[in-house]
């Protein structure tokens, strides 16, 4: 042993993990909380005794993608810059939030650095930027809607005299013109921050629209499946926001079976007892019983951008832009749902959770 060795010290790892600046947590394979140091308890203003041994997201609030990739075992690793959460009955603040594999059992290191203080430097440039972003896309949208206003009468002048079968494709110009101009309204809604509108809905109307759209295309060696329970109720949702869902999702699946024989796109409801979710309003869990879901045989998505896949900008195609699962997500959860992805066997599959309408309201 040579000088410079022997007169390392050597240390104490539970105290060094006690004595660290960073908030860290370790969680089991579930989101169950089974250590803390005192950076941790400091941050979320709350004793380790009433942190351990529960549900990381009962002592934290946070985003519900991020609760179910802590509740989920699959995902091991996660990394967020300037995550909102909510600690100890405080005000939401601002995290940079870490979550690492640790050994073997499933168990993961979750550590949280706040940057709230970055958040509030940086304040006055952020609102500058936001308005003149907003400025720009409402002129943006005006933009669209004047030449959207033309292809619909265009449409509509075509419908005249037109026999069945054509009439069936200006039909369908009118109802897509119509939702994309709504989808435009409500996307300048969204960047004010104002709720989505939901009301009692068939699911099947904006199921058969959107199939339509996409069955227009008519893409080469896709063959459509359906699997539709036809007891389902009334689900609370918004119709444009579903239509934009579900052709997001339909779309995807088009493209990644790309021109393959055998590809199968398939779409499916479900009534799922038990299913539930908390949005963290303090309502509780809110049972989800409506399940869509579209599948395909496809490659399935890469690994490597699983656990962020509904994040904005994650994408594999070349010339895309990663927003379109982004807004599945956004548009699912301002509707008080969830959607998820999973491959099971040959099926990559993706499942939108909603609220079902209350007893007594009508479509």
């Amino acid at each position: 042993m040579s000088a410079l060795t022997s007169s390392i010290p050597t240390f104490d790892h539970d105290e060094l993990i006690q004595s660290h600046p960073v908030a860290t947590l370790l969680i089991d394979r579930n989101g169950v909380i089974l250590f803390v140091n005192a950076a941790a308890e400091q941050l979320c203003n709350t004793g380790r005794a009433a942190m351990v041994g529960h549900v990381v997201y009962d002592v934290i609030g946070m985003d519900r993608n991020y609760r179910q990739r802590m509740s989920d075992p699959a995902y091991s690793a996660l990394f967020a810059h300037g995550a909102e959460i909510s600690v100890g009955g405080r005000k939401a603040v601002a995290v940079d939030m870490q979550m690492v594999p640790y050994g073997n059992a499933g168990h993961r290191i979750l550590a949280l650095v706040a940057s709230q203080r970055d958040a509030e430097l940086m304040g006055g440039a952020i609102g500058r930027s936001g308005r003149a972003a907003g400025a720009a896309a409402s002129m943006l949208a005006h933009e669209i809607k004047n030449p959207l206003a033309g292809i619909r009468g265009a449409a509509q002048l075509l419908a005249r005299g037109a026999d069945a079968g054509k009439a069936r494709f200006t039909s369908l110009i009118v109802a897509e013109v119509d939702r994309i101009a709504t989808l435009i309204d409500q996307m300048e809604h969204f960047s004010r921050g104002q709720p989505i509108a939901c009301e009692p809905l068939n699911l099947y109307q904006p199921i058969h629209q959107a199939m339509e759209a996409v069955r227009a295309r008519q893409l080469p060696g896709i063959r459509f499946a359906e699997d539709f329970d036809p007891s389902l109720p009334l689900v609370l949702g918004n119709h444009d926001a579903m239509v934009q869902i579900l052709l997001n999702l339909l779309t995807n699946a088009c493209e990644v079976l790309g021109a393959r024989d055998d590809g199968t796109v398939r779409i499916a409801t479900a009534y799922r007892h038990g299913l539930s979710i908390d949005n963290g309003d303090g309502r509780g869990r809110i049972p989800l019983p409506i399940e869509v879901a579209v599948s395909d045989n496809g490659p399935g998505v890469p690994a490597e951008i699983r656990g962020d896949l509904f994040d904005p900008f994650v994408t594999t195609k070349r010339e895309g832009r990663g927003l379109g699962l982004a807004l599945v997500a956004k548009l699912a959860r301002d509707m008080g749902g969830t959607v998820q992805h999973m491959r099971d066997g040959e099926w990559t599959r993706f499942r939108v959770h909603l609220p079902a309408a209350q007893k007594g309201q009508t479509a």
